[in-house]
């Protein structure tokens, strides 16, 4: 197999978070259910989730880990100290694929904010005229890309990833391992990636049909 484009390489790193405290409990789950409609997933879920944790989840496919996060998700968002970020599994339920990436990325319009998504979008590959094409038109890596560089300009307290490395090259991979591994607030990810869960979480857990277990990062 030919080695990918160095110009694949993710060149991203987060800046000026205001980080959540280390010992500030931010969900407390106490032998609850998780289920899709009536269909039960998984029972008595215990997790504890404090401001700077790491945690990454796994899990066979279909034990219900996106409906977890999706769960989370509504839990953290409406809490006022929390700016929450998220990356899901499927892009189209965040992107605007009907915008240009540049539409999408920019809040105020000002040129200096133009200038500046401009720059970071062509640090990562992207041309002039995909800039300005719909997303829709884009590929799964340059779109992935576009929510990297999105949660990096929203400058989030804490994450939550669904499969973040999932359309990505070989050759991007350490890149972002090293993104979120340096992130210096807390983050969630649910992964089936054995070294991006080494390399940027400190605590694992297994989802299961009867609850979630502490999984040991040498026995990845």
């Amino acid at each position: 197999t030919q080695k990918p484009l160095e110009e694949e390489q993710i060149q991203l790193f987060f800046s000026d978070i205001q980080t959540l405290p280390a010992s500030k409990v931010l969900i407390q789950l106490e032998k609850e259910n998780l289920s899709i409609d009536d269909r039960v997933l998984s029972l008595e879920l215990q997790l504890t989730v404090r401001g700077q944790e790491k945690i990454g989840i796994i899990g066979p496919n279909g034990i219900g880990k996106s409906t977890l996060l999706g769960k989370l998700q509504q839990l953290l968002k409406d809490k006022r100290e929390i700016s929450l970020g998220f990356m899901p599994q499927d892009y189209h339920k965040k992107l605007q694929l009907d915008l240009s990436p540049i539409t999408y990325l920019c809040k105020t319009g000002e040129k200096e904010e133009l200038q500046k998504i401009q720059s970071h979008l062509a640090s990562l590959n992207f041309s002039y005229p995909e800039m300005q094409h719909q997303i829709r038109s884009l590929s799964g890596g340059q779109q992935g890309k576009l929510l990297l560089l999105d949660l990096v300009l929203r400058k989030p307290n804490f994450l939550l990833l669904d499969e973040p490395t999932r359309n990505f090259s070989p050759t991007s991979q350490p890149q972002i391992r090293k993104l979120f591994a340096t992130y210096p607030s807390g983050l969630i990810t649910v992964s089936h990636d054995r070294r991006f869960l080494k390399e940027v979480c400190s605590t694992i857990y297994r989802l299961t049909e009867h609850g979630l277990e502490v999984v040991n990062l040498e026995d990845l």
